[in-house]
């Protein structure tokens, strides 16, 4: 438990905020907008990706703020969801009803109102947000987003599956990657596309499922095992086999989305601990 004085409350959401436009505007990542194009989408675009995340940030700040440290961890979601759900109001009303982020506002701001209640260790903040997402995947039985779809059509229980589970994609696989890259002196920008490469290699994502079924799963995971078994970011030829990677997931049109909201909360929680001490 922490105190939750303003300073800190703004650093915590001011931090998840720079989580969201370091991840789209990392360069280059596969089928994903970034600085280079807007991979397999023709709806959206980089400065697109950034006014939503600056429309965002002040709910980040909201949930922050709202969250208690007191009481139970189930107690925390009823608070963010009206919060949350005004984010994404906001968000398709700056984008004309495209979603950017609607993701990274669930794992974002479940994580911020974590980090309130029990500081800043990533773990520790992890497991917070399983206790607080408890149960959460009961909801999938709905037909509503493209996660649920994917749900009632492959089974899959994506963003939804990954909180109640306390994010073991991040927890297990995206940030110690991360780490293990920063000590083998890759820069931060290299040990994010590592991280996101990873994530591809076992993220069931919806995005995915929704657009190209089990066989697009398929082909992100084999394209993603290739370029890490050939040395991922390590390797000389790292950023024209990424660039190779993204012509083929634009032409199979394959986005890991789901993918990318993973690598924004493994950005979160890195500088969380980099920021506050771990």
């Amino acid at each position: 438990m922490i105190t939750a004085t303003a300073p800190l409350i703004g650093m915590i959401a001011a931090l998840a905020a720079r989580a969201m436009r370091d991840e789209v505007e990392l360069t280059p990542k596969p089928g994903l907008v970034d600085r280079l194009d807007n991979g397999s989408h023709k709806d959206m675009n980089l400065s697109l990706f950034l006014m939503s995340a600056g429309v965002i940030k002040p709910f980040l700040v909201e949930m922050a703020r709202a969250v208690s440290p007191d009481g139970g961890s189930l107690s925390v979601l009823p608070v963010l969801r009206p919060i949350g759900i005004r984010a994404e109001e906001a968000m398709f009303k700056a984008t004309g009803g495209i979603n950017t982020h609607k993701g990274q506002i669930f794992s974002l701001g479940v994580c911020t109102a974590a980090a309130m209640r029990v500081g800043n260790s990533a773990a520790a903040v992890l497991e917070e947000a399983g206790r607080i997402c408890s149960g959460i995947c009961g909801e999938l039985k709905g037909a509503g987003s493209n996660g649920q779809k994917a749900f009632l059509l492959y089974g899959s229980r994506g963003i939804r599956g990954e909180a109640e589970e306390s994010f073991p994609s991040v927890r297990n696989n995206s940030l110690p990657r991360y780490r293990h890259a920063e000590k083998n002196g890759l820069s931060p920008e290299e040990a994010a596309l590592e991280s996101l490469i990873y994530l591809m290699t076992e993220v069931e994502d919806s995005n995915v499922l929704y657009r190209r079924g089990r066989e697009g799963l398929s082909l992100m995971r084999e394209k993603a095992e290739g370029f890490i078994l050939s040395g991922g970011m390590m390797q000389e030829q790292a950023y024209a086999k990424l660039g190779e990677m993204n012509n083929f997931f634009i032409q199979e049109n394959i986005s890991p989305g789901g993918c990318a909201d993973l690598l924004a909360l493994t950005l979160f929680l890195a500088e969380l601990e980099d920021s506050l001490g771990r």
